[in-house]
């Protein structure tokens, strides 16, 4: 009986633990201004400075970036001004000026 309760909480533990975020919300956002992996990177950097975002994704060929978050801790306007300030366009947004010219040379792209 007594190894038959630990088992039973340890399952408990074990179930909870991987109990899937079913609150995250996803958002696709457009950056033409994307060119290398290292934009990625920084943009990456960048939204994980957020606190709620929990995934992240980019696709370079299509110029895209999906983000994971919980609406409750942050939502699509602040990830997208926080992509502008390192520089980047994200969707409507237009990139901070300063920030793009403290980029790094493969990273610029004129439109």
């Amino acid at each position: 009986m007594k190894y038959y309760l630990i088992f039973s909480i340890l399952l408990l533990v074990l179930f909870g633990a991987c109990k899937k975020d079913e609150n995250l919300k996803t958002s696709i956002i457009r950056s033409n201004t994307i060119v290398c992996d290292r934009c990625v990177e920084t943009i990456k950097k960048a939204v994980f400075t957020l606190q709620g975002v929990k995934d992240f994704e980019a696709d370079l060929g299509a110029k895209t970036i999906e983000v994971k978050y919980l609406p409750t801790q942050t939502n699509l306007e602040t990830i997208e001004i926080t992509i502008t300030r390192a520089g980047y366009d994200a969707n409507d947004r237009k990139r901070d000026p300063e920030a793009y010219e403290n980029l790094p040379d493969c990273c610029k792209h004129q439109n």
